[in-house]
Formats: C-alpha cells, structure tokens, sequence
C-alpha cells in the first residue's frame, strides 16, 4: 500500500513537472525532485526512467546540482515561489476570501515552498 502512494505520488509530480517544462512560469525542478524521490522509495524502474527522460534533460542538470551541493539556483527558486504564490493569488481570485480546507492547504503549501527555498542554499552560477 505504501509503495503505491509513492508512485502515486511519484506519477502526480512527473506530470506536474511534464506541465512545467513546457508552460513559462510552472517550476519544473521541484516536481522533478519529488518525483524522484518518491520514486526512490517505491520504483527503481521508475526513477531510472524518470533520469533518462528526455522532456526533462534540462531541469535534471538543477536536480543534479541539488544533489550534489545541496543548492538551487536564484531564477529556480524565484519560479518556484512565485508559482506557488500566483497559485494561491489565482485560486483566492476565482473563489473569493472565504475561508475552506482547500484554501488553507494551498496556503500552507505555498508557505512550505516560500521556506524550503529560504533555507536551501543559493548556487553560485558564476562558477564553471
């Protein structure tokens, strides 16, 4: 049971990523990051594949300096916050300040986004 949330998961953030390599603005990175991660947990088969994906060869070489050295670039961390905020702007927009589950969990999300990248390591992209 517990291996099938993880690909669930694991799915759920490939697609998110998959929407995020072709539309400007949707992070691709931090669905890619989860997605393998959940993929650790329950696929082998799914991870490797997930790596050779070629849709995602650009935002793998961010997934690989996160590995590596614990850090994400400024303009990653900017799309993946603002993303995160224009969601939460978007959704309160469309449905007006009243208060349910949903708008709660969004919040909470973007918050958790806002403070992940706060805490992560900026890259030097300076370096070669």
């Amino acid at each position: 049971m517990t291996r099938a949330l993880y690909i669930g998961l694991g799915l759920i953030s490939v697609g998110l990523a998959a929407i995020g390599a072709v539309l400007p603005g949707m992070p691709t990175t931090v669905f890619l990051l989860l997605a393998l991660w959940a993929f650790s947990r329950s696929s082998r088969h799914l991870h490797d594949w997930l790596r050779a994906a070629p849709l995602f060869r650009d935002a793998m070489t961010h997934v690989d300096r996160y590995h590596a050295e614990r850090s994400i670039t400024r303009g990653v961390k900017a799309i993946a916050v603002g993303a995160a905020w224009t969601s939460v702007a978007a959704f309160f927009y469309s449905r007006g300040l009243e208060p349910s589950a949903t708008a709660v969990i969004l919040v909470m999300l973007a918050m958790a986004c806002t403070v992940f990248m706060a805490l992560t390591r900026t890259a030097d992209t300076r370096r070669s």
